[in-house]
C-alpha cells in the first residue's frame, strides 16, 4: 500500500493536451512509435496540436505559393502528404516536401530555375523536353557541349535550421549519352556546395562503365563497376532513385539558423573541353542527410 501511494499515475490519465504537447517535443518518427506502443496515445498522437509542431512554422506561407491548392483533412494528413509527394511551388519552378523522420524541409530546384551554361542557345547545345516521370513540365536535355556547368541557388532561410543537408543532381542518360564518364585521362567532373564559410568540393561521376559501353538491353547482366578514386569517399557515384531517375551527391552542408545567406551548388567540367551529350537534367534536390 505504501508503494502504491508513491507510484506515478498512468500517463493515459493525463489530459490529452498535455500528452500531445509532450509528444510534439519529440519527432514524427517517435510519435508514430508512441501510437503503436499504446492505444492510449493514439488520440494525442493524431491531434492537430502534435502535428502543428512537426510542420514548418512557415508552412502556410509556403503552401500559398503552390501551383495547385493542397487539400488535407488534418495536420497529420498534411504532414504525410508532403512526405509522400512534393508540391509544385513558384510557378512550377520548384517543388517542396518534408522529410518523414524529422519533418525538415526538402526542395527540388527545377532545371528551368538552374543556371546552365549555353542553355539559351536555340537548340544548339541544350533543348527543353517533357517527360512523364518528371515533377516538372520541362527538363533540360544536353544535345552537345564542351563546357558543362550547372549551378543552383537557394536561400538558407528557406531551409530548416540545425539541419545537415545534402545536395543532389537528379538526372537521366539517353541511350547515346557519351563524354560523361569519369575519369577520362585526368579530366574529372567537379562538384561543389558553398554556404557562408563552408565549402564542400568533390569529384563526381555521371556515367559508369557499363552505361558507357554496354547497351540498355544488356544492363540487366551483372557487370562489375569500374573502380574510381573519389576525393569524397565515393559519395559522388551515381545512385538509382525510386522514381526512375538517377542522382549524384554534389556535396553537403550544415544550416545553422538560416543566417549564412545563399547556398550555391554546382557541377562543372570545363577543363577538358571534349564533347559531351545525352544528359537529361530534372533539377537539384536539397534534403536532410541521415
Amino acid at each position: 500500500m505504501e508503494q502504491d501511494a508513491f507510484s506515478s499515475p498512468p500517463i493515459n490519465s493525463l489530459p490529452e493536451e498535455c500528452v500531445s504537447h509532450v509528444i510534439s517535443l519529440t519527432s514524427p518518427r517517435d510519435a508514430c512509435i508512441f501510437s503503436l506502443a499504446s492505444t492510449g496515445f493514439r488520440s494525442a498522437v493524431d491531434s492537430d496540436t502534435t502535428w502543428q509542431r512537426f510542420l514548418p512554422s512557415d508552412y502556410v506561407s509556403i503552401l500559398s505559393r503552390a501551383v495547385d491548392p493542397v487539400a488535407f483533412s488534418c495536420k497529420k494528413d498534411l504532414f504525410f502528404k508532403l512526405c509522400e509527394r512534393h508540391v509544385l511551388i513558384d510557378g512550377g519552378k520548384m517543388s517542396f516536401g518534408l522529410d518523414r523522420s524529422s519533418g525538415a524541409k526538402c526542395y527540388m530546384i527545377s532545371a528551368k530555375a538552374l543556371e546552365i551554361a549555353h542553355v539559351d542557345a536555340p537548340q544548339r547545345y541544350w533543348r527543353w523536353v517533357s517527360l512523364r516521370d518528371s515533377r516538372f513540365d520541362g527538363v533540360a536535355e544536353l544535345i552537345e557541349v564542351c563546357w558543362l556547368e550547372i549551378t543552383g541557388k537557394i536561400d538558407s532561410r528557406a531551409l530548416s535550421a540545425k539541419t545537415r543537408y545534402g545536395a543532389y543532381l537528379v538526372y537521366k542518360l539517353t541511350e547515346t549519352a557519351c563524354g560523361l564518364g569519369c575519369p577520362i585521362g585526368k579530366i574529372k567532373q567537379q562538384a561543389s556546395v558553398s554556404i557562408g564559410r563552408q565549402i564542400s568540393k568533390s569529384t563526381v561521376c555521371l556515367q559508369t562503365f557499363h552505361e558507357r559501353y554496354i547497351g540498355k538491353r544488356f544492363r540487366k547482366w551483372r557487370v562489375p563497376h569500374e573502380t574510381v578514386e573519389f576525393s569524397n569517399g565515393g559519395a559522388g557515384t551515381p545512385k538509382e532513385r525510386g522514381d526512375g531517375w538517377k542522382e549524384v551527391e554534389l556535396g553537403a552542408f550544415y544550416n545553422e539558423n538560416g543566417e549564412d545567406g545563399v547556398v550555391e551548388m554546382s557541377l562543372r567540367e570545363i577543363n577538358g573541353l571534349y564533347w559531351k551529350s545525352g544528359l537529361i537534367v530534372q533539377g537539384i534536390e536539397i534534403r536532410p542527410k541521415h
